[in-house]
């Protein structure tokens, strides 16, 4: 009874939005980053050169999200330290941010952004 109670449990979990979270990871986007999938109804873009981190926004249909109104940080591994980037919305569906090191190419960690009026969201950034 306990075990069916369990997998009855995760399987629910599992279908809600709000906790499914895929792994692009390998996409290109058409910034030159690499595509993330949100666990709400966002894809990010993220690309970094040298102490600059953008994100880009976009929905399942691969169509730009305004970025007015979000609010951002990156939590990042660089050299085993992590680093914290704040983000903000810098036209159009791109939030911008400066690291105090050097990012490389493909930085590795999380990515959380609060749209306007909902509640915080994270892409795993791998």
């Amino acid at each position: 009874m306990k075990r069916l109670l369990f997998l009855a449990l995760a399987a629910a979990l599992s279908a809600t939005p709000a906790f499914a979270q895929h792994h692009h990871g390998s996409q290109t986007g058409p910034n030159g980053g690499t595509i993330y999938e949100m666990a709400d109804t966002y894809h990010v873009e993220v690309v970094a050169k040298g102490t600059a981190l953008d994100i880009y926004l976009s929905d399942h249909d691969d169509k730009a999200v305004s970025a007015a109104g979000f609010q951002g940080v990156a939590i990042l591994v660089v050299d085993g330290k992590s680093v914290r980037v704040t983000l903000a919305p810098a036209g159009a569906n791109r939030l911008t941010g400066t690291s105090t090191v050097a990012l490389p190419q493909r930085p590795r960690g999380a990515v959380q952004l609060t749209p306007p009026g909902r509640r915080m969201i994270q892409a795993q950034v791998r």
